[in-house]
């Protein structure tokens, strides 16, 4: 089975990789894996005895997978999107995830936390990067806000090209994420403040009284240092302070 490059494929064969990713899966948990490809690591999930259920886009891998793992009754092969699936089951999910739709999925698999108990992936280094990242770094954005608000993130390892076929040009990191029970300040995160979080990043490189400038009457907050800072020198907690702060005021 080739790898399609519309698909973003790169297929991983290192079972060295497979094992140490395979490791950080606790038993007992049912196993939702994301982009399964020729099924190495599928494989090696199920030697570890776990049950799955694997989500493949590719019609044409569906059938492949059906096929290499006939007689295999720990695992569940889905045709659908992992972008958009909606869960109904509890999982530890992990995947080696496409990288033209990692962030996507990411997004899909938080924004459903409640189902989940850890979520391991494989993503582009740089993308492990920004959400791992922390203030006063080129990485750190909404992105890595969005992720650590509701998640416990932790960078793993890097893996190599060649652990690959096709080999892709870029370095892979596994990221383990661990969902908090509400989030980060143990309260519901409002929608508003991701609203807020957006304006707050709209250029990085301008100073935070510039980016929310036309948004709120920055002329009300001379006194606040936020204002004379750029975004990405600013912690969570100080972001998500200063949007309380607002929201008390009615000012957001």
């Amino acid at each position: 089975m080739q790898a399609k490059k519309s698909l973003g494929q790169h297929f991983l064969h290192d079972k060295s990789v497979v094992w140490r990713i395979v490791s950080l899966i606790d038993k007992p948990c049912l196993v939702l894996e994301i982009g399964p490809g020729r099924g190495a690591l599928t494989e090696g999930l199920l030697e570890k005895g776990l049950s799955v259920d694997a989500l493949e886009f590719d019609k044409d891998m569906v059938e492949y997978l059906k096929e290499k793992f006939k007689d295999n009754d720990k695992l569940n092969i889905i045709k659908a999107d992992a972008t958009t699936y909606k869960l109904d089951k509890n999982y530890c999910v992990v995947g080696n995830l496409p990288y033209n739709v990692s962030k996507k999925i990411i997004v899909n698999m938080i924004n459903q936390k409640h189902f989940i108990k850890k979520m391991v992936f494989m993503v582009q280094r740089e993308v492990a990067d920004t959400i791992s990242a922390q203030p006063k770094t080129k990485e750190y954005s909404k992105f890595s806000i969005f992720v650590q608000i509701f998640c416990n993130v932790k960078k793993v390892f890097d893996v190599q090209a060649s652990a690959f076929k096709p080999a892709p040009k870029v370095v892979s990191s596994v990221v383990e994420l661990v969902p908090y029970d509400v989030s980060l300040f143990n309260e519901p995160i409002e929608t508003d403040f991701f609203g807020f979080l957006k304006k707050f990043f709209a250029q990085p490189n301008k100073t935070v009284r510039n980016n929310l400038k036309g948004h709120i009457d920055v002329q009300c907050l001379n006194e606040n240092l936020i204002l004379n800072t750029r975004p990405r020198q600013v912690s969570i907690q100080e972001i998500y302070r200063f949007y309380r702060y607002l929201k008390e005021r009615e000012w957001v």
